[in-house]
């Protein structure tokens, strides 16, 4: 599939893109289907425009995500993979076609599609018209670091760390809905109360693509994809061109190393639905992208290494943990919720991400935590889980997995074969992720464990799991 990408409006598509689709993000024109106010992360430090680079870098992420949006899987012959030619405006054209093959390759490491980059020279400036906002403008220049704040935990975590240490922070959120905007900004007014004595400030932004146009403006109804892997690579992006605004500080994408690897659960999941942001491999592959263009900001993971239960041990005796930490969004569909007539955002306790904080959170006994209880983990759960939706499919695969860590603990060249699907990883990162997998399918057990033993869940009789016979090995 060919797609056009027009930064400014009345561009003309060429002759070869004239049977695909375009998208087009002048803010101004009812033929736009790319919503943003991405400029007020630059206006906000009273700044008509950022660096040619990075505006290069933001159109890109920008095009990618809206792409990954607006063109669903389904309509590709294995209903999944995706090839896609696009065409995109960049300031620096020479050093984009110079890189244009291994973010071809890193792009396809992140999606799973196959990807081929298209780039034009373009004299214009994204939305450069003025300087002033309607916000309150930030004065004050003198940042450590800029760190993701998605309202997860493991960045809310983050920003605890970072500030207690006396890092002077420039937190960024993508707003993906309105109500997550909300409550990433409840959260970070909490850590900033905290904290109000070491510099930082939240800037939030937003990006939502409509419907993709044919070459005569008219809506193509594609559909939508809900796997949407790229939504993290434009996060990132807007981290970094605020990072250039300040200096040559460095960008931290906080996510525990079990996320981040993201090992298959099981042989046929490879991990599909799954970010893939985080892996060393692709960082690595970023980081060198960006250095080869000029992009001076290095982005890296602080906790490449610790489990989810490792980073919320670390901080959880602070008050701000203990008071907000259950308000935190780690779920994959957090506005589901609705459906069963409760206000969203909410974890809804099920999916694979709220399994795995569910089991840092008993890792600290935290009472806190909210969850949909219409769906409380047990056998029944999974029995029922067909009429409900399929809604137990990340439980079955997450105790499949736990079994599969049981019967093969003692292997680890088997373990290390899971951790090398993805992505390639030093000597040394294999004997890292060896131990951040053991100690998370440890954690996992032992919430089941104690699941079990709260409320007669029946899942270690559902994995065939002898609690007594564990405990006498």
């Amino acid at each position: 599939m060919k797609v056009w990408i027009n930064k400014v409006k009345n561009e003309e598509v060429y002759e070869d893109y004239l049977d695909g689709i375009v998208f087009n993000f002048d803010n101004k024109s009812n033929k736009s289907n790319i919503k943003t106010h991405v400029e007020n992360l630059w206006r906000r430090f009273g700044l008509k425009t950022i660096n040619d680079i990075n505006e290069d870098f933001l159109i890109i992420a920008l095009s990618i995500f809206a792409i990954d949006k607006r063109i669903p899987r389904s309509i590709f012959s294995d209903n999944w993979t995706r090839q896609i030619e696009v065409n995109i405006p960049v300031l620096e054209l020479s050093k984009w076609e110079n890189v244009r093959v291994s973010l071809e390759d890193t792009l396809k490491f992140l999606s799973g599609d196959i990807w081929s980059l298209r780039f034009r020279k373009s004299d214009s400036k994204f939305r450069a018209n003025k300087n002033n906002t309607k916000y309150r403008l930030i004065n004050n220049k003198n940042f450590d670091c800029v760190s993701l704040f998605s309202g997860g935990l493991d960045s809310f975590c983050g920003a605890i760390k970072l500030l207690s240490e006396g890092n002077k922070t420039c937190f960024v959120g993508f707003q993906e809905y309105g109500l997550l905007g909300s409550r990433q900004q409840e959260l970070y007014n909490a850590v900033g109360k905290e904290f109000n004595n070491t510099n930082n400030e939240l800037l939030l932004f937003s990006a939502t693509p409509f419907e993709p146009l044919n070459t005569l403006g008219k809506k193509n109804n594609l559909g939508t994809e809900n796997t949407s892997r790229s939504r993290s690579l434009l996060f990132l992006a807007g981290a970094i061109a605020v990072a250039s605004i300040i200096g040559d500080i460095p960008v931290y994408i906080p996510e525990n190393g079990f996320i981040g690897i993201n090992v298959p659960l099981t042989d046929s999941r490879n991990g599909s639905c799954s970010t893939r942001t985080t892996h060393p491999h692709f960082i690595r592959s970023l980081n060198e992208i960006l250095r080869k263009v000029g992009i001076k900001n290095k982005v890296s993971n602080p906790y490449a290494y610790s489990t989810k239960g490792e980073i919320v041990e670390e901080i959880s005796n602070n008050e701000v943990f203990k008071n907000y930490g259950g308000r935190t969004i780690s779920c994959s569909h957090p506005c589901l919720s609705r459906y069963d007539h409760i206000k969203p955002p909410i974890n809804c306790g099920y999916c694979y991400p709220c399994l795995v904080r569910r089991a840092s959170m008993n890792k600290v006994n935290y009472i806190n935590d909210n969850y949909n209880n219409n769906y409380i983990l047990s056998k029944d759960f999974i029995e029922k889980s067909n009429s409900l939706g399929g809604r137990a499919s990340d439980l079955k695969a997450v105790l499949y997995s736990i079994s599969r860590f049981e019967l093969n603990k003692n292997n680890d060249n088997y373990i290390n074969s899971l951790l090398l699907r993805h992505g390639k990883l030093a000597t040394e990162e294999v004997a890292l992720f060896n131990r951040v997998y053991r100690e998370t399918m440890e954690e996992l057990l032992e919430m089941l464990i104690n699941e079990d033993k709260a409320n007669g869940s029946g899942l270690l009789e559902y994995m065939g799991i002898d609690l007594e016979e564990k405990n006498n090995v």
